[in-house]
């Protein structure tokens, strides 16, 4: 894959109708296209996930399951990935 980065702020009006400290996975419930894949850290995957409900002066615990059945039933691709740790060393 190519290297990953975070998206511009006109690319997160665009396409997931956030602005800059807001992103959230659940972002992907505003994607009305389906463009957007939604990547989450697979060590994540047995475990519960905080995110913010599209605003960052709230935040949700559910389970990552939980939220990878409600993206990928709004038709969003959503891919359980390794995210390596880099040390600051």
């Amino acid at each position: 894959t190519r290297r990953l980065s975070f998206a511009s702020e006109q690319d997160l009006q665009k396409y997931l109708d956030l602005t800059p400290g807001s992103v959230t996975p659940l972002g992907g419930l505003n994607d009305e296209q389906r463009k957007v894949e939604v990547m989450i850290d697979q060590e994540l995957a047995a475990g519960l996930v905080a995110a913010h409900p599209n605003v960052n002066t709230a935040t949700v615990w559910l389970k990552t399951s939980d939220l990878v059945q409600l993206l990928a039933d709004h038709g969003n691709q959503v891919k359980l990935v390794h995210i390596p740790i880099r040390n600051a060393d």
